[in-house]
């Protein structure tokens, strides 16, 4: 899930469990600094010239700042001016090179990396490069891969044992941070946002083996008495707006992982039950006040409901929608709700699809009318998208299910680049028969037109050229895609 994140967060340090110490700088600031410069420079090898670095913070590209262009060595210079306070954002660059980095007034670091093996290869020198080697470190320690997460490896565990191998993880990052720590003292606030990112990730650990539980057996877990400690300890009452990425990120996977276990059925649907949003709500007051930090919570969760299941699921979030117009006093909630009503105001079960004409590989245009009278399994992705290509193998089963029958898949693809979309159709095995690929750069005509807000997303178009399923089952659902597509298949225009 990585698009459009509430975020809200405060400092939790006070309220984790107790950890080893850590070696830090000390720092006693008397008047804030005066703006100052960060100088970031480097080299990506097997870059294109022409392509691009650059800093985001809070999840978009820091105003006042240019992206730097790559020279045809792949060399880069990239100056961030007027910073008065240290940068918790994300380096990105060409294809997959992207990492958290931590950046203070003053710091002058060089990059070098391979863009095809980033965080194999990234290595940072100079004057800021010790928290961000440390970075690049604990991600191919713990975090390379969600592979390695505690809900992909031991998620079939018992309770107890998962909430064991969950805290182990946890205390190995604290030990490795302090460890790292004693060759040089790492900034203060760096270690602290650090802390804050490993509470919330144990957090969301801990919900979603509940959400697990949920939806594989159809009800609700029976926990240990302390399971959900971690989560009670944190001040979800004062949670609030942070300037600091990594913690937003992380934040935004605690609360998506709390509302599924704690507000939402199995099925990870609203209700369409008249009480439901009363319930939900008051559950939600229960657990974070009746606070704006509780306004936002629900306004995340609604508009995610909105923008994955307002096709299929359209009378229960219209009852919360009523509901959360009564209560909320977030704007920043409000706006991004009222974003998505309108981009999916004409997306309905049993209207026309939104029509297309987009570019396939060889150039030629291609429409949704060309396809009428077959059934279009429409996905729309792109290609750094992990989940997105994670879907592969299970498409190519299912393709071949279909092959010779009136079904086509429609890929579309929102990559800026059309080099890159060609690269993942060679790299990638997305290309068959009965599969047609388009690219929608950027994403502003069809993927804005049906809605889109997180990717991959699906959609079933009947012969006729009407909606038959929005937010419909991946490939890797199986046997319920397959269902689903055959029903569409019987219905005659």
């Amino acid at each position: 899930m990585r698009n459009l994140l509430l975020i809200l967060v405060a400092a939790l340090t006070a309220c984790s469990t107790a950890k080893p110490p850590v070696r830090t700088q000390t720092t006693a600031p008397v008047k804030p600094a005066p703006p100052s410069t960060i100088v970031v420079t480097g080299q990506i090898l097997h870059a294109r010239k022409g392509d691009s670095v650059w800093v985001a913070r809070k999840g978009i590209q820091i105003p006042e700042i240019k992206m730097a262009l790559l020279d045809d060595e792949g060399k880069f210079r990239l100056v961030l001016q007027g910073v008065n306070s240290f940068v918790d954002g994300q380096f990105n660059g060409p294809g997959n090179c992207s990492m958290i980095v931590f950046l203070q007034p003053g710091d002058s670091v060089n990059v070098k990396a391979d863009s095809r093996f980033f965080y194999k290869t990234v290595t940072f020198s100079g004057r800021g490069s010790f928290a961000n080697n440390y970075l690049a470190q604990t991600h191919l320690r713990f975090d390379n891969s969600r592979d390695s997460l505690p809900e992909r490896l031991c998620i079939k565990d018992l309770p107890a044992e998962y909430k064991r191998k969950v805290d182990v993880r946890r205390q190995q990052q604290l030990e490795f941070m302090n460890s790292y720590g004693v060759r040089e003292p790492l900034p203060t606030e760096f270690v602290r946002i650090r802390q804050q990112v490993l509470d919330l990730q144990r957090a969301s650990s801990l919900l979603n083996y509940v959400h697990y539980v949920k939806y594989t057996t159809k009800r609700s877990p029976t926990l240990p008495a302390d399971f959900l400690d971690p989560l009670n300890k944190l001040p979800l009452s004062s949670l609030s707006y942070g300037s600091e990425l990594s913690i937003r990120l992380a934040t935004g996977d605690l609360i998506e992982a709390y509302q599924y276990a704690q507000l939402l059925p199995p099925n990870g649907l609203l209700p369409a039950e008249a009480s439901a949003a009363e319930r939900i709500f008051a559950q939600a007051t229960v657990d974070f006040g009746d606070t704006q930090t509780r306004d936002q919570v629900i306004g995340d969760m609604l508009h995610n409901q909105l923008r994955r299941h307002l096709v299929t699921n359209q009378q229960a979030a219209f009852a919360m929608l009523a509901l959360f117009k009564i209560h909320n006093r977030d704007s920043t909630a409000a706006r991004r709700v009222r974003y998505v009503l309108k981009a999916s105001a004409n997306l309905h079960l049993g209207d026309l699809a939104p029509a297309f004409s987009l570019q396939d590989a060889s150039g030629k245009r291609v429409s949704l009318q060309d396809f009428r009278g077959e059934v279009v399994y429409l996905d729309f992705w792109y290609s750094s998208c992990a989940p997105c290509i994670a879907e592969a193998p299970a498409a190519v089963k299912l393709k071949k299910q279909f092959l010779g029958k009136d079904v086509v898949f429609l890929y579309i693809s929102v990559d800026r680049k059309a080099d890159d979309w060609q690269k993942a159709l060679v790299r990638h095995p997305l290309t068959g028969p009965n599969s047609v690929h388009l690219i929608d750069p950027g994403g502003y005509k069809a993927s804005a037109n049906y809605g889109v807000g997180g990717f991959p997303s699906y959609w079933i178009i009947g012969r006729d050229g009407k909606i038959r399923q929005g937010s419909a089952p991946r490939p890797s659902a199986g046997k319920e895609t397959v269902v689903a597509l055959e029903q569409a298949l019987a219905q005659r225009p």
